[in-house]
């Protein structure tokens, strides 16, 4: 289940819905992903850092942005100028199931939010929580 954490990094980016457009600068990005896997003994903390370019056109695809993987649904997108609130549900062909929510803060040349996973596995349940922060770093 933590392969479905990769694409669904991608909610960082900005998502522009039909009504508003995010308060987010186009440019390159830098985004740390802190992830933290509560369920798993003596499993640390793992820091991912990313760069992205992102274009005027990638804010306004509105949700078409968000690449949901074959065995997820995309339960709930709510995207505002300052912020998205979302939600997946993702099924593995084993049958293990994975439901998330987060919520980004947009702020410009800044974006933040936290990502949540609760996963039933084989090894028990687990809750994955991603702290993502991002920022413009220059052009693209």
């Amino acid at each position: 289940m933590l392969r479905f954490l990769i694409p669904l990094a991608l909610l960082a980016l900005p998502v522009a819905a039909q009504a508003e457009t995010p308060n987010i600068e186009p440019g390159e990005w830098e985004y740390t992903h802190t992830t933290t896997i509560e369920g798993m003994p003596q499993m640390q903390d793992q820091v991912e850092v990313t760069r992205e370019c992102v274009t005027q056109e990638d804010i306004e695809k509105g949700e078409d942005v968000i690449e949901v993987p074959e065995e997820c649904t995309l339960d709930h997108v709510d995207v505002r100028s300052d912020g998205a609130d979302f939600a997946m549900t993702c099924t593995d062909p084993q049958g293990d199931r994975a439901t998330m929510e987060g919520e980004m803060r947009f702020m410009g040349t800044r974006s933040e939010g936290t990502m949540t996973t609760d996963v039933d596995s084989p090894m028990g349940p687990m809750t994955i929580i991603m702290e993502i922060e991002g920022e413009r770093i220059g052009d693209c």
